[in-house]
């Protein structure tokens, strides 16, 4: 199932360096005598060597002191521990099983042939370089006149030059007069024009031998073909033959997965015991999960068979790469488990928050720098799988013995469940105790969670809106078991780690939540209009025809301000963040500028633009916690509600009351971008061009407009970008085939994706960035826009009629309507309440986990209790300090006495937390904020 680096090495670090130490000695030996032999034997390799950089393939040592390959980006290894006893029992199974084609005749309907190899044989094609040692191996033991070797990848090759002995390879294919052509980074498309040459050679050639060291999803349609085609010469040599390959995440095989050579004829995996179980399974489903029922009931099999091996084990079969997916399913599971148990991994992208300088002196970030020096304890406490697990996530189903073993083994509160393959999950129902495992979850209280189908890119979706029902802060105790390796469901996997990282550090703290509160109240109170839920009655508007410009501040804005100023009366231009003081300096003023962040900040971003005068002649777009000294820079302040925060929750709720129905955004974080994308179509405009939304760079040096705040007058940027945001994940790009991209970017890129998906009505979206590439959106440089002509007052007429038409008019009489339900007295007692839940501390595990769970039903309770605001200004919080409390729990143990002090530490800051939370809203209910950042553009003082 996985084949990783850390089966294979040794736990001891110093053990491992001192094995590495005197391997090292042969390699280097290896690569001297290796370089010399193809200097003499085949001397245009010898610069292909020197001369390649290694990008995803390396040697390493294992435990048993072999050599072996790594994917230094998965973690992933070529063969198992002991490689060179592998490939020995491969190569004698191919001595009599050899797979053949013939190039003439005669032809036949078999797909895969076979037959004992000969002593002698004109051409052997070998797909897969590995290590190498097969090619020693076959060359020692049959004469070959034509040996061809393909290799995609030439990292490969290096790696066979540091571990085989091509010295003695060389010299027996030179001695049996073999012909060797090594086709190195070729991924064996090129086959039919090469037959072809092979025939030029030698006319009389007909039986060509096949060997596959490793599946490789262009080389197996290759290797198909030729085996298909048998007996047929036009169609073997066919040179304009095209391959597409394997790409669907449904036909991902290993490249050492089962029946390499070909031989295993599909028996069907059918006996009463699996019927029996079957049976019982499709009930529990039936009962459990009606609609996976139903799915599986009308499931077919795609590309993997459930079938019998030759060990008479239930295996997976894929019907055309001719593939097994298990070599000893019972020891693959059972050695998964084990080495899960023991080295469990467990996420940490909860306790992962940090501090932040502007947010110094808010509450929440003032106990978060109390708790690092805890929180940093607790990730060092490395320990087993516990008895007892809140959550686990699996990812891979197979054929689910693994899930069988584990649940057996521990209790399991939340088991979430991801296989994007249905054949898989529909085979496991003949082969393991699915009844069995859900029925126990259910005896226990427990909760089992199927996302099945799909290729994993709904697993972040699916997963979060599974975490609030169970409390997101579990989030910090979950366990992820990777079953086997997708490159689709892998990818999903680092998708949903940095996605929920962001969501998370995102998540609404204490003084968010207040200032948020208290900033939406003055935007009611000083007559800030908001946008209605209902858009028919003006739906018919002239001005939802115009054309709109989102305007973001991406490197690419720089060689966009001449098409901006070109269009700029016959559309409308929204200016987004930091994007204002760029199109400034380029002299143009857009129709709106947006903010999302509801912090003081924006205003000292803002006001980088010395032109009160500029900023007075241009609208805001923004949520309801925009803060009141920025609004008050713009003409006028247009909002929407943002939904999932308390502000949202108590004034939308409110305004409701009274009969207004106000629009509120689901996809407006965590970029400006965002917000407008999902507040223009919120609106109704059906036209968007986007202009510098880059979400993302070519050149980490060059992370937004060189024009903008970002950086000063003589180019230097105003801080560190890369040590604060990283160096870049790859991504597919707009107009090139990649650039780089952070994770709070790549999250804005998947939630403008889903606004586009969701719009619920036919939108254009035109993506004139040279950016990120953005799934919904046409990619278009703005060169080729093309745009009907209109005058700039009747653009203005239309504009300013629609505002009318579709924002509420000021309604301030209501802020202190709605604000004033909401009970200081009950808040009070309330807090009082929870803070006596957990005076004591905890004693021992049990009751550590008791205090959580009593919070946790506290907060619900007060989520439905009219006039109290205690769960709008602390459920973020509290989901947060139950995060670090529930890691803390799972440490607790007789072995880790530290960690039940740890624990009440915490304990005792949130305390602290609540307190203090306490008495600043009852002294300040509406407080606004004070994060001042105007240091970062003071220029630094001169020492005398």
């Amino acid at each position: 199932m996985l084949k990783y680096i850390n089966y294979q090495i040794l736990d001891n670090a110093d053990q491992q360096a001192a094995l590495e130490k005197k391997v090292s000695a042969t390699i280097a030996h290896n690569i001297r005598q290796n370089i010399d032999a193809f200097r003499l034997h085949i001397p245009s390799l010898v610069n292909l060597i020197n001369d390649h950089e290694i990008q995803q393939y390396s040697l390493f040592c294992t435990k048993d002191a072999e050599l072996n390959i790594v994917d230094f980006a998965t973690g992933r290894v070529f063969y198992q521990s002991l490689a060179q006893q592998e490939v020995m029992a491969e190569v004698q199974d191919y001595y009599s099983h050899a797979a053949y084609f013939n190039l003439k005749e005669p032809q036949d309907d078999r797909c895969w042939r076979h037959q004992a190899l000969p002593q002698q044989v004109d051409a052997l094609l070998v797909f897969g370089l590995g290590l190498g040692y097969h090619l020693n191996e076959l060359l020692m033991n049959c004469r070959i006149r034509y040996l061809v070797v393909y290799e995609p990848n030439v990292d490969i090759l290096l790696c066979s030059v540091q571990a085989n002995n091509w010295l003695q390879l060389l010299e027996t294919a030179q001695s049996m007069g073999t012909r060797i052509f090594l086709q190195m980074g070729s991924d064996a498309t090129a086959v039919p024009a090469e037959l072809a040459e092979l025939l030029e050679f030698d006319q009389n050639i007909n039986q060509v031998f096949i060997y596959r060291h490793q599946f490789h999803p262009m080389m197996d349609e290759v290797i198909q073909y030729l085996l298909q085609h048998s007996g047929n010469k036009s169609a073997l040599t066919q040179a304009t033959r095209q391959f597409t390959g394997y790409k669907d995440y449904g036909d991902y095989v290993s490249e050492r997965a089962g029946n390499l050579l070909g031989d295993y004829q599909p028996v069907s995996y059918n006996n009463e015991q699996a019927q029996a179980l079957y049976n019982a399974n499709m009930a529990a489903l039936e009962k459990f999960y009606p609609k996976v029922h139903k799915a599986m009931l009308e499931h077919k099999t795609r590309a993997w068979q459930l079938v019998q091996d030759n060990n008479g084990l239930p295996n997976l079969y894929h019907q055309k790469r001719n593939a097994l997916f298990h070599q000893d399913l019972p020891d693959e599971s059972e050695q998964l488990v084990n080495y899960f148990i023991e080295h469990p991994f467990k996420d940490d992208v909860v306790l992962s928050q940090g501090t932040s300088h502007k947010f110094r002196n808010y509450l929440h970030f003032s106990k978060i720098a109390e708790l690092q020096p805890l929180i940093a304890k607790i990730l060092t406490q490395q320990g087993k799988f516990p008895e007892q697990v809140e959550t686990l996530i699996v990812f891979g189903v197979g054929l689910g013995k693994h899930i069988e073993l584990l649940t057996q083994q521990r209790q399991i509160k939340n088991l979430f469940v991801c296989e994007p393959n249905l054949d898989f999950f529909a085979a496991s129902l003949w082969v393991s105790d699915w009844a069995g495992i859900i029925q126990k979850a259910d005896d226990n209280g427990g909760r089992i969670y199927l996302n099945l189908g799909g290729d994993g890119s709904h697993y972040f979706y699916d997963l979060m809106s599974q975490f609030y029902q169970v409390g997101a802060y579990a989030i910090a105790d979950t366990y992820m078991l990777s079953s086997y390796y997708n490159v689709g469901m892998q990818k999903a996997i680092a998708d949903l780690r940095a996605e929920l990282k962001v969501v998370l550090a995102m998540g609404e703290y204490y003084d968010h939540a207040r200032y948020g509160i208290a900033h939406t109240y003055h935007s009611l109170s000083s007559g800030q209009r908001f946008l209605k839920q209902a858009n028919n009655e003006y739906s018919h508007h002239k001005a939802l025809n115009l054309p709109v410009f989102i305007v973001g501040n991406g490197p690419s804005l720089d060689d966009c301000f001449d098409y901006l100023k070109e269009y700029r009366d016959q559309v409308i231009i929204i200016s987004c963040g930091t994007t204002l003081k760029s199109l400034y300096k380029n002299g143009i003023r857009p129709d709106f500028h947006a903010e999302i962040e509801q912090n003081r900040a924006t205003y000292d971003w803002i006001t980088q633009i010395n032109d009160m005068d500029y900023l007075s002649q241009i609208n805001l777009l923004s949520v309801n916690g925009i803060h009141p000294d920025t609004s008050a820079l713009f003409k006028a302040t247009y909002l929407c509600f943002k939904d999932g925060e308390a502000s949202s929750y108590i004034f939308n709720n409110g305004l409701k009351k009274h009969g207004y129905q106000i629009a509120s955004l689901a996809y407006a974080y965590p970029t400006v971008t965002n917000l407008v994308v999902n507040f223009g179509i919120k609106l109704g405009w059906k036209c968007f061009y986007l202009f510098g939304v880059d979400l993302g760079f070519v050149d980490i040096n060059r992370h937004h407009s060189q024009h903008s705040a970002y950086f000063k007058v003589d180019g230097s940027a105003v801080y560190n970008y890369q040590a604060q945001h990283g160096g870049g994940i790859p991504v597919a790009g707009n107009f090139r085939p990649q650039l780089y991209t952070k994770p709070e970017f790549d999250v804005s890129r998947k939630l403008i994706e889903q606004a586009i998906a969701k719009a619920g009505r036919v939108i254009e979206i035109y993506n004139c960035s040279d950016g990120v590439k953005i799934k919904g959106a046409t990619a278009l440089r703005p060169d080729n826009i093309l745009l009907e002509q209109i005058s700039a007052h009747d653009k203005d007429d239309q504009l300013k009629l629609l505002l009318e038409e579709a924002f509420y008019p000021a309604l301030p009489d209501l802020a202190d309507k709605i604000y004033g339900q909401l009970s200081p007295e009950l808040y009070k007692a309330s807090m009082e309440q929870w803070l006596d839940l957990f005076a004591e501390d905890a004693t021992d595990i049990t009751s550590a986990r008791a205090l959580i769970s009593e919070q946790w039903n506290f907060m619900r309770s007060r989520a439905v209790t009219d006039k109290d605001i205690t769960f709008c200004l602390f459920h973020g919080s509290a989901n947060f300090i139950a995060a670090v409390l529930t890691k803390t729990a799972a440490s607790i143990s007789a072995e880790n006495e530290d960690a039940l002090e740890t624990f009440n530490q915490i304990l005792a800051l949130w305390r602290q937390y609540l307190q203090q939370g306490m008495e600043l809203y009852l002294s300040e209910p509406l407080a606004l904020d004070r994060v001042d950042v105007s240091d970062l553009f003071t220029p630094p003082k001169l020492a005398n």
